[in-house]
């Protein structure tokens, strides 16, 4: 609109003015001057690209998440004088290729493994392997292995460091040890898919001068509250949580009573399953308050051969969808011809 004292501008002559006219007639409707001017319209820039919002939201895969739990894995003695001389992945010739298909894999690493230190003084047997065992460890597809236990300072606390150095470098994460008593009852906690898993574990077989002090390194020693503690700080965390004792009087089938007591204080408190090792020898599982409980596992690997008893063990494996067990089981192993070496029952 013309300001006032201009002379009225014709049609031609206001568009002229803004630049708009792109046909050569004055008179046309409103949609016709769209469409003829539409080559100066702005167009859309080439980069442009959707808003994050408008981006599909990632399904989350839910699929169940498999564990394998092993009992005890000795590698000293005459098992550590074959690896050495073996180019295999002996002891686990014949359960690797099982073992490696779990999505999580773990055992209790009954020895300590380095090339550091004497025997402790007073201690009748005591286990050390060389750090070729690292290797075969993870050739058989072990993610995480328990120090919790009653070999694992044989050597003393400058072999128990050596090991807890080198096996995060082999890709092995240590449980229920470490360089103070804080990080020795520090949970394992793994996720795998949509599905978050904790490992605590803990030792009450003597001596007690392996466990690990505010101020020295060493194993999680069973002291009833501090293993309630732990599970209460850790549940939160996780979907699914795992307690690993190490317990129970050797050669024994029968279940103690302090074991009861323990398993169902660890399940009271939070633990969705228990299991344990140190026996030497299968003892039946139970349950409590609808939680399972394996009080034994017994050997896996080891050089005792003098019974069946002490050659037979059991793999612990399980099925976990976040916070639902949908399945676990037991499969058999047994220590034939070869020294320490387990095949399947």
């Amino acid at each position: 609109m013309a300001r006032s004292g201009d002379p009225a501008l014709s049609r031609r002559a206001l568009l002229a003015r803004m630049g708009r006219v792109c046909l050569g007639a004055a008179t046309f409707s409103l949609a016709e001057w769209l469409v003829a001017c539409a080559p100066t319209l702005p167009r859309p820039s080439a980069t442009l690209r959707p808003t994050a919002a408008s981006q599909p939201t990632p399904t989350p895969d839910t699929r169940p998440v498999s564990i394998a739990i092993t009992g005890d894995i000795m590698l000293g003695r005459s098992v550590n004088t074959q690896i050495l001389a073996s180019a295999d992945r002996f002891p686990f010739n014949y359960t690797a290729d099982y073992l490696s298909g779990f999505d999580l894999t773990v055992g209790n690493l009954e020895c300590v493994v380095s090339k550091l230190g004497q025997p402790v003084p007073n201690k009748p047997f005591d286990f050390r392997a060389d750090p070729k065992g690292f290797a075969r460890l993870t050739q058989a597809g072990f993610d995480v292995v328990s120090l919790a236990n009653n070999h694992s300072g044989d050597y003393g606390r400058g072999a128990y460091v050596d090991m807890l150095a080198q096996l995060p470098d082999h890709g092995l994460t240590p449980l229920g040890g470490g360089m103070n008593l804080a990080l020795a009852h520090q949970p394992v906690v793994k996720t795998v898919r949509s599905t978050t898993v904790g490992f605590l574990a803990y030792c009450e077989i003597g001596p007690f001068s392996f466990a690990a002090t505010r101020t020295s390194p060493g194993h999680a020693w069973l002291d009833p509250a501090l293993m309630q503690s732990d599970i209460a700080a850790t549940r939160p965390h996780v979907d699914f949580l795992v307690v690993f004792m190490h317990w129970g009087i050797e050669y024994q089938h029968g279940v103690s009573g302090h074991q009861q007591a323990m398993a169902r204080l660890a399940i009271d408190a939070g633990a969705d399953f228990v299991v344990g090792s140190h026996p030497h020898v299968i003892q039946a599982p139970g349950a409590y308050a609808t939680k399972p409980i394996v009080y034994s596992l017994g050997n896996f690997v080891f050089d005792q051969m003098w019974s069946d008893d002490v050659r037979r063990g059991e793999v612990l494996t399980l099925s976990v969808q976040g916070s639902q067990l949908l399945s676990w089981s037991l499969r058999q192993s047994y220590i034939a011809g070869d020294l320490g070496q387990p095949r399947w029952a």
